[in-house]
């Protein structure tokens, strides 16, 4: 039997636990859900909201590089980082992309996951507070917004204030509110005095009065934000398709960091997000042409992770045991397959 905490999950069929997670966790699905593309297998993909750090996978999409590349991708958006990572570990939904503690934890738990790409290897975040709030330390006693209570970026923003403002845990109270999309309403709602978010919303709150107090860039570097992860079973009887998916997420980047392709990559924004040409131009400069936290190649930042395993250490993840190399939880292989495809070293 396996040591998933989840196991209960892995006992649902696929559409009870769709049917589930639409009811209680807010599942978005496609209305291709089961039509797929004929001829193509059909790979399903979750993650926990739409927003412009997902433009890769918006132009895998819009330039049909996943069909290109013998694939249907179905998007389907859960809310909550527990909730995505749940639905990959039980297998209803074979790929996922959530912030890597997430999966580190499950797999430190007996969870049958990878890690198969690095998707950001740097994180876009601003920390903006309400306009009251002029400096970190003014955030003594009030309560921030957070996307869980134990979180990768919940251990990251705990040490950003830790570093920049003297803070320590019991100085604040977090509030678990969702996704940037959620932390902005719940800042801009009053909910929470503070919060993280990131593009086009930190922009957003800034041109609404909000104060900007610092970005996580500034105080961690590069930390591994965002990776894709699949359960090994599926690696295992779908590993071509695994391979196509990363090799076209791969191709997305690149394509997305070419200058040339500017109009159409606004557009795709446009289209994706809803957004107005204002908002996708102000994320080109920052996302694509500034900061670049994609990587090229698909491949794990190997600084980045290291970052992700430091603050997993601080937080006491591993007090009296041995600290686990990074290593033990990333399928390597995948990237490779799918660079040398490309013909990339």
């Amino acid at each position: 039997m396996r040591k998933d905490s989840s196991l209960i999950w892995s006992l649902i069929p696929a559409s009870l636990f769709a049917l589930f997670l639409s009811v209680g966790y807010g599942l978005t699905l496609p209305p291709s859900l089961v039509a797929g593309e004929a001829g193509l297998p059909t790979v399903r993909f979750v993650q926990s909201g739409q927003t412009a750090t997902s433009w890769t996978l918006y132009v895998a999409q819009e330039k049909r590089l996943f069909q290109k590349n013998g694939i249907f991708v179905e998007v389907i958006i859960i809310r909550g980082g527990v909730n995505t990572a749940r639905a990959v570990i039980s297998n209803t939904i074979p790929i996922g992309r959530i912030n890597p503690d997430y999966i580190i934890d499950a797999i430190e738990k007996g969870a049958q996951v990878k890690i198969i790409e690095g998707t950001m290897g740097k994180i876009p975040y601003y920390v903006m507070a309400r306009p009251e709030i002029k400096s970190g330390a003014d955030l003594k006693g009030k309560t921030l917004g957070v996307d869980s209570l134990s979180g990768g970026t919940t251990l990251m923003i705990r040490e950003i204030l830790e570093k920049a403002y003297n803070l320590k845990q019991n100085d604040y109270k977090l509030l678990v509110v969702g996704t940037s999309p959620d932390r902005y309403a719940a800042l801009k709602g009053g909910a929470v005095h503070a919060t993280f978010m990131g593009p086009p919303f930190n922009f957003r709150a800034e041109k609404e009065g909000f104060t900007k107090l610092t970005t996580f860039h500034e105080h961690l570097g590069p930390v591994q934000f965002v990776i894709e992860f699949a359960h090994q079973d599926y690696i295992k009887s779908h590993r071509a398709d695994v391979v196509a998916f990363v090799k076209s997420m791969i191709q997305g980047s690149r394509w997305l960091y070419d200058l040339k392709n500017k109009e159409e990559a606004l557009a795709i924004h446009m289209k994706v997000l809803k957004s107005n040409r204002a908002t996708a131009e102000q994320d080109y400069k920052f996302m694509v042409e500034e900061f670049k936290p994609w990587p090229a190649d698909g491949s794990v930042s190997k600084p980045a992770i290291a970052k992700t395993m430091d603050l997993r250490v601080k937080a006491g993840k591993y007090e009296g045991k041995k600290i686990p190399s990074y290593a033990e939880y990333i399928d390597f292989s995948i990237v490779e397959e799918a660079k040398k495809q490309l013909g990339i070293k």
